[in-house]
């Protein structure tokens, strides 16, 4: 199945986001022409394939167009950052956007030795936690570039000081224009409700800058040609596993369609990649879900493992907090509740405890969570349509009460 519904062009929107016309008149007819492809300026769909399983397909070609475009780029803000000896590095977004953020902390940990956190960007307006700029980068992360909070985030830290590098698949947008450098990534733009490739593009891109920070600054750390050959390989990797993990993703989400609650718990980098999973789920089927670290479910969430509570661990062959992971996977076990396992291909341990797996190329564990993501958007997407009256284009939007939230909370060009 291709994706020929839309020419996507790197950099470029379809439309700016927002509704043209009578926007009462729209409200009371989204239930035949839902607002959210209105404000996307894409076409209504009423069965699969959806436009975001097309979105989600789109993810091999969106990396490769994404490191082909930016083989100049990255490296050079890498030097740029190390020679202005920077230690660390703060990310801010809203929903997907901070998550891309928390997932790549891992690897500025890891691989350039940084101290790495994220910020929701309205939590950063709000309440303005002290940063020392004259040490930390800010990264401003958005997909489109538009996000009023975002912007009004890196106009804050514009004001004082800081030193900025936007992450966005929107060349030229409103978020370029307050950051010193940007990264933007390939992809188009989104023809569905939620964010997919835009996570995946700049959760890549990420990475690679912490991995070209170590190569600089670590230099016998690792081999860093062997990761950054593995890290471009994931869009091929992407591609290959793309029709199977659908296949079994539609399965299980046909068995697990009327789940009460979702748990997915990873650790470190993979804390980010629990919690984009349960946004998706939150998004696309509208299953209650809760993203966390190991540690947070062993110290909390075993009352919630229960039959109708559907655990997902996310569990890389090369992860530190493994055995805590596979500790959770037996939880699973022995509390009788259904369980998934998204875990390396070898993997043997966690494999033993839970009922069905996604064995994914990759064991390290910032890699790892590229590859991860796909099986953790379609199976909410598989989801979603397994329930069968839901669009999970529109994230409930194709009802007149969500109708009418939705052009409240984010009216023309606020996305």
């Amino acid at each position: 199945m291709s994706d020929d519904r839309y020419e996507r062009k790197a950099g470029q929107r379809i439309k700016q986001w927002g509704i043209e016309g009578d926007i009462k008149r729209h409200i009371e007819s989204t239930g035949e022409h839902p607002i959210m492809y209105r404000a996307l300026g894409t076409e209504p769909q009423t069965q699969h394939p959806f436009n975001l399983y097309l979105d989600i397909k789109s993810q091999g070609s969106a990396l490769r167009g994404t490191f082909e475009n930016n083989q100049k780029v990255v490296p050079g803000i890498a030097h740029k950052l190390v020679e202005k000896g920077f230690m660390g590095m703060v990310g801010h977004g809203l929903g997907t956007s901070q998550f891309v953020a928390q997932t790549a902390s891992g690897a500025f940990w890891d691989y350039a030795g940084w101290s790495a956190w994220d910020l929701d960007s309205l939590e950063y307006v709000r309440y303005g936690h002290p940063i020392d700029f004259s040490k930390i980068v800010f990264f401003s992360y958005s997909g489109s570039g538009s996000t009023v909070d975002s912007n009004r985030a890196a106009a804050t830290a514009k004001e004082l000081g800081a030193y900025q590098v936007a992450f966005t698949s929107v060349a030229g947008s409103p978020i370029t224009q307050k950051c010193d450098d940007s990264i933007v990534c390939a992809g188009g733009f989104d023809t569905g409700g939620s964010d997919t490739f835009h996570y995946t593009t700049r959760l890549a891109v990420s990475i690679w800058l912490a991995l070209e920070i170590g190569a600089l600054t670590r230099p016998d750390a690792r081999n860093w040609n062997d990761l950054r050959n593995r890290l471009f390989a994931t869009a091929d990797k992407m591609d290959d596993i793309f029709e199977w993990v659908s296949e079994r993703a539609r399965i299980l989400s046909a068995r697990y369609k009327n789940i009460r609650s979702i748990l997915v718990v990873g650790s470190g980098a993979n804390e980010g990649t629990a919690e984009e999973i349960a946004l998706k789920y939150d998004e696309m089927a509208h299953i209650p879900t809760k993203g966390m670290c190991a540690g947070r479910h062993i110290h909390g969430a075993l009352g919630l493992t229960q039959p109708d509570i559907l655990t997902i661990v996310l569990a890389p062959q090369d992860d530190p907090a493994y055995k805590e992971l596979r500790d959770i996977a037996q939880v699973t076990y022995m509390l009788k509740s259904p369980s998934i396992g998204i875990i390396s291909e070898d993997d043997e341990a966690v494999a033993e405890q839970v009922d069905d797996v996604f064995r994914l190329p990759e064991t390290d564990p910032h890699l790892f969570a590229i590859l991860a993501i796909l099986p953790g958007q379609l199976l909410p997407y598989w989801g979603a349509v397994a329930q069968g009256s839901i669009n999970p284009d529109t994230q409930r939007a194709n009802i007149a009460r969500h109708a009418k939230v939705w052009n409240w909370l984010f009216p023309k060009d606020t996305h």
